[in-house]
């Protein structure tokens, strides 16, 4: 600070500096607050990847850091002079100049900037499938071409400008250097890994031609035309393709000779006598047959008679009703990582998941190395004049002020703390280290990484008789974590007639977003029911092993029909009948609360359907917009006559209700749903009623004729093709009905009676 110019000048240019740099911190905050909503879906939440919300935070914030870069190289460096001219008509006329030092600014910008690339090549989804799925989705271009951008940048900075520094404010060290070089490396070496992957994953036999080697496959080694038992599991593929010799035909990819024994089969699998290892080959040799249906392949090109009577024999068998879920389960997480995550695309080479595992945890070392740096007592990077550390300004310049009377030098630090620019660094630290983490824990309990070992086990006998590998190889196979869990086993919940007025916040909250009432685990009384729904068909496959679901659904209370639905009545319209049906006779025996596995099914199957009609009528074998349109005027008309009804208690006014819509015999069409349910809610009512003296049988009657229904009527629209709703659905976590569709394509029952030609069975 000199002469009468600090009173009058410095401020002035002090205010200039600032408003350029305010741009670029504001900016840096919030990239790095979207990148960490980013890092927080990628890591905890990642059914909420595919969102739209998600993909436009995601787009911001990958974007917002280039811009930022190169405004400030661009407008701070040291050939660039800072001229302010003020005129006073009291005392002071002239001119302050300064030459400015951004190297501390600049390089924790260009460490930033590494950052969030590595971040965003974490988070970016990599998909290398066949041509017919059409989900193929390489390394971001956009990255690639960041990088080369920033690293220019880096280099502009670090070698061409570093003279240019020297000359103005003497010799000295560039410390930050190795920081921002060891970072920009990082990024190229991470890019060229993921090319690499995607390359070999798209050209692997296993992975990206994956449909065309199994199409081929089932038509010449396992079609033989033999109808097998079901005992003897089929020889489907789950792992080694690529060690076989193979040739191109008009269908797929054939074999050139014998199989030789690094082709692994399910067959071999069986050997281990070790359910949990089974399952997930199982699961995986599922997962490459429903990737031939998302092919466009139909079932007679990918299937089997093998693979259904084995399906069938294992369901029928089994003692647990959830075992053969959870197999289904186990597949759609396989499914889901392989479109929707980068994970399986490193399993294209035996070594890559090693690479990929080294790279990151040099990426861990180098982001503690650089902050513990940063942070350190005197911690500068460059050190014009005297030593300093981060509570100094982000600029140090030289300053010639030009008075009416004298020219005076002078020098002064500029900006706001250097704080600004090292807080977000250390925070894009630390989400780069728990993407890294992430990243390498995904490995270890990946079930990816399972079926690899497990067929690596089948293949070399000499694992089995070493104690040690044998041990190391159990404790990655026990390795369990919920977070990389894809299915979260949930069923929404979804009410038509809502008679309690709820004033809780977050009811409310889901209401005003459009959210589904209630997201509840799925009980095991439902996957009994549905099961034993499903084992019910088994008598009713026809010669060739394709399964019809009936044409009409009837709900019985014993012998006694209460009602039949026909398809032509729409599966939408029978859904909320028999949910609002089932709605007022819960209501109506609230007071008594017997407890009942028959009860909790036909519960929260019915609001799982009305949840079906209401957010993802999609999956259902209706029109999309007929189901929109009808679920609206319903719940428009349920809310306005519930609302009007006097009552004190819900069975008051579920009663008042019911004799309110069955009384409307000249009610408007849009009221036929309602009055329909009421009037079926009533008959339900009124068997408990006559039977008086046995209340609580009757009761159960009841219960376990709508449990029943509800099991029929879930496994009657799970059949469908729409590929592409449900390739949503596995996106978002997966949905109870994608769970079971799947499970059905395998059975062989992916068609309706009424879909079809075919004849009806009894």
């Amino acid at each position: 600070m000199v002469g009468s110019c600090d009173n009058y000048f410095f401020p002035l240019i002090s205010e200039n500096v600032k408003r350029k740099l305010l741009g670029v911190n504001v900016l840096m905050a919030v990239n790095t607050i979207l990148m960490g909503v980013m890092v927080s879906i990628a890591a905890y939440g990642r059914r909420y990847r595919r969102h739209r919300l998600t993909r436009f935070i995601f787009l911001g914030a990958t974007t917002l850091f280039l811009p930022i870069v190169s405004y400030v190289v661009s407008a701070v460096n040291s050939e660039s002079t800072i001229a302010i001219i003020k005129e006073s008509k009291r005392e002071y006329k002239g001119t302050i100049a300064a030459d400015c030092d951004p190297r501390d600014h600049i390089t924790l910008l260009l460490l930033w900037t590494g950052l969030v690339q590595i971040v965003g090549i974490n988070t970016t989804a990599i998909v290398a499938s066949d041509a017919r799925e059409g989900r193929n989705v390489g390394p971001s271009v956009v990255l690639l071409v960041q990088a080369m951008w920033t690293s220019y940048l880096a280099i502009y900075q670090l070698v061409g400008h570093h003279a240019n520094y020297e000359d103005t404010f003497g010799s000295t060290i560039f410390k930050g250097q190795w920081m921002v070089i060891t970072l920009f490396t990082l990024v190229f070496a991470k890019l060229i890994l993921k090319y690499y992957a995607w390359y070999k994953a798209g050209q692997s036999l296993m992975l990206g031609r994956s449909p065309r080697f199994i199409v081929g496959y089932m038509e010449r080694e396992l079609q033989d035309g033999e109808v097998a038992s079901g005992t003897i599991p089929p020889s489907l593929v789950v792992a080694g393709e690529d060690t076989v010799l193979v040739k191109q035909q008009t269908r797929g990819y054939i074999f050139q000779g014998t199989p030789n024994k690094g082709l692994v089969t399910l067959d071999r699998v069986w050997e281990l006598h070790d359910d949990s290892l089974r399952d997930v080959c199982f699961a995986f040799s599922l997962f490459k047959l429903l990737r031939c249906r998302f092919a466009t392949y139909t079932g007679a090109e990918y299937g089997f008679q093998k693979a259904r009577n084995f399906l069938w024999h294992t369901l029928l068998v089994d003692k647990s009703d959830e075992r053969l879920l959870g197999v289904i389960e186990c597949e759609l997480s396989f499914l889901h990582d392989y479109y929707y995550s980068s994970l399986p695309v490193s399993y294209s080479k035996s070594l890559l998941p090693i690479f990929s595992i080294f790279i990151s945890l040099i990426s861990i070392v180098n982001t503690i190395i650089t902050c513990c740096y940063l942070v350190r007592p005197n911690g500068n990077m460059s050190t014009p004049g005297q030593k300093r550390n981060m509570s100094t300004k982000q600029l140090f310049c030289i300053c010639i002020c030009n008075s009416a009377d004298e020219t005076l030098p002078g020098s002064l630090y500029l900006g706001r703390p250097l704080y600004f620019d090292a807080v977000p660094v250390f925070l894009m630290s630390a989400l780069v280290m728990l993407t890294e983490v992430t990243e390498i824990a995904s490995y270890i309990f990946s079930n990816w990484t399972k079926v690899v070992l497990i067929c690596s086990r089948v293949r070399h006998a000499s694992w089995q008789q070493s104690p040690t590998i044998e041990k190391c190889v159990g404790d990655v196979l026990q390795c369990r974590c919920k977070l990389f869990r894809q299915w979260g086993d949930k069923m929404n919940q979804c009410s038509i007639l809502v008679l309690c007025t709820q004033r809780s916040p977050v009811p409310l909250l889901r209401r005003l977003m459009d959210l589904p009432d209630r997201n509840k685990k799925i009980p095991a009384a439902v996957k009994k029911a549905i099961v034993k729904a499903l084992r019910s068909h088994e008598t009713s496959r026809s010669n060739n092993g394709v399964t019809y679901l009936p044409r009409i659904l009837q709900l019985k209370v014993g012998d006694k029909p209460i009602g039949t639905f026909n398809r032509a009545d729409g599966i939408a319209a029978t859904m909320l009948v028999c949910h609002i049906a089932t709605s007022i006779f819960e209501e109506r025996t609230r007071s008594r609360q017997i407890p009942s596995n028959d009860k909790v099914t036909a519960i929260h199957l019915s609001c799982y359907c009305a949840y079906l009609v209401t957010y993802r009528p999609e999956l259902l074998p209706d029109d999309y917009e007929w189901c929109k349109s009808l679920y609206k005027a319903t719940k428009k008309d349920a809310g306005r006559l519930a609302g009007c009804i006097p009552g004190t208690t819900p069975e008051e006014k579920c009663d008042k209700l019911v004799d309110l819509l069955v009384a409307r015999s000249e009610a408007r069409s849009k009221h036929g749903v309602l009055r329909n349910g009421a009037m079926l809610g009533k008959q339900l009512a009124d068997l408990v009623k006559v039977e008086q003296t046995e209340l609580l049988k009757a009761e159960e009657m009841v219960w376990k004729a709508l449990a029943s229904f509800w099991s029929e009527m879930i496994l009657y629209v799970a059949p469908s093709g729409n590929m592409d709703g449900h390739a949503k659905a596995i996106a978002r976590g997966g949905e109870l009905i994608t769970l079971l569709w799947a499970l059905l394509t395998h059975l062989g029952i992916d068609i309706r009676t009424d879909d079809s030609d075919a004849p009806a069975i009894a």
